[in-house]
């Protein structure tokens, strides 16, 4: 008979405690959110930010008000929202840096993204572009590929600095071809493109905004896009991966996420209104103008994408003996 009573007390407690959670969720939000973007303002992940905190505070009826908190490649911003109240009024605008690539590359975190954060949503996914001088000697990526150990063995590459996705996106594919390129870290992508644009250096892996107003003009050319699949700024531009390159794709990414004891019910919300967000004509517009291709998946999807994002980017950080202290 005790045993009975007791587990029906613990039923009951369990009950009385899923309460709050469920009414918090029915009244969430009922004051403004703040949405912490961890990099300085005026990049692509920030306005794509400003563009979702714009639409999901609509959504919402409760404004999305973006904070800007860069600094140790994203890391500072990210651990500022794994240590805020989890009641769904903090999130980050989480980027495949902090959550999926420092963690193998830095020798100390403050966090750990598998334990202390949430998933909610992925956003936004954003193909870099493969450019060179107009008057490189390869036009395709075909020739590229196939004379990268006869005429293209020594090439130098810029990128946005050590352990930057630019930089794991080079250097992973000079492993795949078996290049000896060699890697020249640049304070950001601007410098890094305007090296390539100087012919300080062979090569660069652009964000698409920052590269098309060079393609158009003829001082660059596109010899690769980093998606799988083409994009639809750069429709004629090949993916890397169609040069007998099956496995490669190195994707950057934004997605929200949230302190890791978040109520479920309040992340299923905000799944739900991000994924409408991102199903609209007018965002979807405003995205691609940012180079961005918006990518909404379920929650589960975004934690397992998550995981095979980690996996993946570590083994590349290892192969290229990328640290940082």
């Amino acid at each position: 008979m005790r045993m009975h009573s007791l587990a029906w007390a613990l039923t009951t407690l369990g009950m009385f405690n899923a309460i709050p959670a469920a009414q918090a969720a029915d009244t969430y939000p009922n004051r403004p959110i703040r949405l912490v973007v961890p990099f300085e303002p005026g990049g692509s992940t920030d306005l794509t930010a400003r563009i979702v905190a714009q639409a999901l505070g609509d959504k919402l009826g409760q404004s999305v008000i973006v904070e800007n908190k860069g600094g140790a490649g994203g890391n500072i911003g990210t651990a500022a929202v794994v240590e805020a109240k989890p009641d769904g009024y903090t999130l980050v605008w989480a980027n495949v840096a902090p959550v999926a690539i420092n963690t193998h590359l830095y020798a100390k975190m403050s966090y750990d993204p598998d334990k202390d954060l949430a998933p909610i949503g992925l956003a936004t996914v954003f193909p870099n572009v493969l450019v060179v001088k107009s008057s490189f000697p390869a036009s395709t990526l075909q020739e590229f590929v196939s004379q990268s150990k006869t005429r293209f063995d020594k090439l130098t590459y810029g990128s946005a600095g050590n352990g930057s996705s630019t930089h794991l996106a080079a250097e992973w594919l000079n492993t795949e071809l078996g290049t000896s390129w060699l890697h020249v870290p640049y304070k950001g992508g601007g410098p890094a493109l305007m090296a390539v644009v100087g012919g300080q250096v062979d090569m660069y892996f652009s964000s698409v905004p920052a590269a098309i107003p060079y393609l158009k003009n003829g001082t660059l050319k596109a010899l690769g896009v980093t998606s799988k699949g083409r994009t639809e700024t750069l429709p004629d531009v090949q993916p890397i991966s169609s040069a007998n390159l099956p496995d490669y794709e190195a994707l950057n990414w934004n997605g929200l996420m949230a302190p890791a004891a978040t109520p479920a019910a309040i992340l299923d919300k905000l799944n739900a209104e991000l994924r409408s967000v991102l199903e609209s004509p007018d965002v979807r517009q405003r995205m691609l103008a940012q180079g961005a291709d918006p990518s909404p998946m379920t929650r589960q999807e975004f934690a397992d994408y998550i995981r095979s994002e980690s996996a993946k980017w570590g083994k590349i950080v290892k192969t290229a003996k990328a640290q940082i202290q």
